[in-house]
């Protein structure tokens, strides 16, 4: 029973985290940044320049560079969304040549329509509202992703241009008679150690979107570059980042050649890439710097990604390794760090 109050607040901030996601989910976005930001940072302090001036230019100086990338990337995007519909009819028809299971399943579906249609006719007839257009739910979405934005960019500004001082306070409202300095050391170590993580996936991710895009123009993939993109981004959610990147290649490939040869090459190709990326690139060039075991990973992949979507999902391991290294530096929470070890 000396565990239930324990298990009741954690129950309590679960729910908190997702009921307030719209709040959290910036400030965690935020904080994440200002941890890979803190290197450059201390080198720019290094040549002088102030921490408020240095913290503007990283800061602001990557928020540029985001909307030029996005704004290259967004003319492929909308074309391609555009002819989504049209691709997919295209991948279902080739695929319906080779198996041709499709058909047996739309016979059965449109026996199954036929039943609930002739069984729906005896009901009185359903008023249903119009649902928004696409036009519309994507301009709502852009204008809370904007809000989204603005609210990291700034959050991480101010915590970048006063981490020190933000690293003090925390210190000093730690409760309890605690040794403050000391405090402010365990801050500092977890900082240096999740901005290393931070900084080694970001670049291991980043070669393979470079990779993925030279495999992709070289098959002569249309928007190479776009699914480059997607594929440097996918790849921070383990496992099913991958997985999605197959299927987008694949159904890419499909719906664009006359042939499959390209898609599978394509699929082959990122298969290789990811291989020796999760087996071989990463574990020797994280080693000891990423501290949790793979059943740790992959649980909080499922948390986070329930927990806040696909951007939970893309957070998950280094919340989950920032879980970790918290965890094995507070003496009452230990146990934590003990199952999330590797």
């Amino acid at each position: 029973m000396r565990w239930a109050p324990a298990a009741i607040f954690v129950l309590m901030a679960v729910g908190a985290l997702k009921i307030a996601s719209g709040l959290v989910l910036p400030i965690v976005v935020a904080v994440m940044l200002t941890m890979l930001l803190q290197p450059p940072l201390a080198w720019l302090s290094k040549r002088r320049i102030a921490e408020p001036v240095g913290a503007a230019i990283l800061v602001f100086g990557s928020a540029a560079a985001f909307i030029t990338a996005t704004y290259q990337l967004a003319d492929p995007a909308t074309k391609w969304m555009e002819q989504a519909p049209r691709s997919l009819s295209r991948v279902e028809r080739k695929l319906r040549r080779v198996t041709g299971k499709l058909d047996a399943l739309k016979e059965t579906a449109e026996k199954v329509e036929q039943v609930t249609g002739a069984a729906a006719d005896d009901k009185a007839p359903v008023v249903q509202m119009a649902q928004p257009g696409f036009v519309q739910r994507l301009g709502s979405g852009s204008i809370g992703f904007a809000a989204n934005a603005l609210s990291v960019m700034f959050l991480s500004y101010f915590l970048l241009a006063a981490t020190p001082l933000f690293r003090r306070k925390l210190a000093m409202v730690v409760p309890g008679r605690v040794d403050r300095k000391g405090v402010e050391e365990v801050l500092l170590q977890i900082e240096g150690h999740m901005s290393r993580y931070l900084w080694l996936a970001v670049v291991i991710n980043t070669f393979v979107g470079l990779l993925t895009w030279g495999l992709l123009a070289f098959l002569k993939f249309p928007n190479a570059l776009l699914w480059g993109a997607v594929a440097g981004v996918l790849n921070f959610a383990p496992y099913v980042g991958a997985l999605l990147t197959i299927v987008a290649i694949a159904l890419v490939g499909i719906a664009t050649f006359d042939t499959f040869t390209p898609a599978i090459w394509g699929v082959l190709g990122f298969g290789i890439i990811n291989l020796l990326e999760s087996n071989l690139v990463t574990p020797s060039l994280m080693g000891r710097k990423l501290p949790v075991n793979a059943a740790a990973v992959f649980l909080g992949l499922l948390f986070f990604g329930w927990l806040w979507g696909f951007t939970g999902a893309v957070l998950a391991v280094p919340l989950t390794v920032m879980i970790q290294v918290i965890t094995a530096r507070i003496p009452a929470t230990q146990a934590v760090s003990v199952f999330l070890d590797n």
